[in-house]
C-alpha cells in the first residue's frame, strides 16, 4: 500500500515526451490544465484537456495521435485508437487558436 501523504512518482521521461505531444496537438499553452494517463501493454499516453469544450488526444510512442471530442468516453476513444485511428497531422497544422 501507498502512503498517500506521499506525492506521486514523476512521470517517465517518455510519457512526457508522449504529453508533450499531446498538449501540441490541443494547442494548449504551457501550463494549461491537463491530465495525463499512461495507457496499457506501453500503448502510449491519453493527454486529457481538463477545461470545459476540450478533447482528448491519444499518442503512440511513434508520435502519431488520435484527437477525440470532449463528448466521446474514454474507452470508446482508447478503442478506436488501439484499433489503429489516427487523426491526420495536417488536420492539426491547419487549425487556428
Amino acid at each position: 500500500m501507498t502512503d498517500p501523504s506521499l506525492p506521486p512518482p514523476p512521470p517517465r521521461t517518455g510519457t512526457e515526451r508522449l504529453a508533450e505531444v499531446g498538449k501540441a496537438f490541443l494547442g494548449l499553452a504551457p501550463g494549461a490544465g491537463v491530465n495525463v494517463v499512461e495507457l496499457a501493454d506501453g500503448a502510449g499516453v491519453c493527454v486529457v484537456q481538463t477545461g470545459r469544450g476540450g478533447g482528448k488526444v491519444y499518442v503512440a510512442p511513434d508520435r502519431t495521435a488520435l484527437f477525440v471530442p470532449s463528448a466521446m468516453d474514454f474507452d470508446t476513444g482508447l478503442a478506436a485508437f488501439v484499433g489503429g485511428a489516427r487523426t491526420p497531422a495536417r488536420g492539426f497544422e491547419d487549425r487556428t487558436y
